[in-house]
């Protein structure tokens, strides 16, 4: 790796992905599905990852009218301290991915209010802001988040699992939307709400 280089993107393994989530990123978990993990390097140092995949809701597509194969989610930006920006970071793996997967037609993305993110990134890079999502139903135990169907699965599958020490909670998340072609924007105008 060139230490003279300020910022070099690239893709990087599975195991470098899952040691900066795990060490730089709240939710401390892998994203599952079909993955493409960019590692970000700093004059030679490795300071985290920029990770885009299918995501958790698989219609996300439906929204300019587009299929799931031309739309995908940020699901994970994970970075050690650093001196470039987040969103120049972010804009470096946005023309990456769209030079390696030239079918994709947007991006989505959506910042947690219980982690205190409004979705400034996106807001810097003049992403299209939607508003909020449909409450989603999770449970907290000893102050930790566990989501729904985790929860339900074990409820079915444990005998004798014990959930009087689970709080159902009520949540939300901002959601963003990148477009790589402008026309798209037809399809969400109506539903484009002013940054948080």
């Amino acid at each position: 790796m060139n230490k003279d280089l300020p910022l070099y993107i690239d893709y990087c393994s599975y195991e470098a992905s899952k040691y900066a989530v795990f060490h730089y990123h709240y939710s401390r978990a892998m994203p599952s599905g079909k993955l493409v993990r960019f590692g970000v390097w700093e004059h030679g140092e490795f300071i985290g990852v920029v990770i885009f995949g299918t995501g958790a809701c698989y219609n996300m597509s439906n929204i300019i009218k587009a299929t799931n194969y031309e739309v995908c989610e940020l699901v994970r930006v994970a970075l050690n301290s650093h001196k470039s920006t987040v969103s120049k970071i972010v804009s470096f793996c946005l023309k990456k991915l769209k030079k390696d997967f030239p079918n994709l037609k947007a991006i989505i993305s959506y910042a947690d209010p219980r982690q205190g993110h409004k979705g400034k990134i996106y807001q810097a890079m003049n992403w299209t802001y939607l508003g909020v999502t449909n409450a989603a139903t999770h449970f907290i135990k000893n102050g930790k988040i566990h989501h729904s169907r985790s929860v339900n699965e074990k409820r079915r599958t444990i005998k004798g699992f014990d959930m009087s020490q689970f709080e159902k909670i009520k949540t939300f998340k901002h959601k963003y939307i990148y477009l790589y072609d402008k026309k798209l924007f037809e399809y969400v105008e109506n539903i484009v709400k002013d940054y948080p």
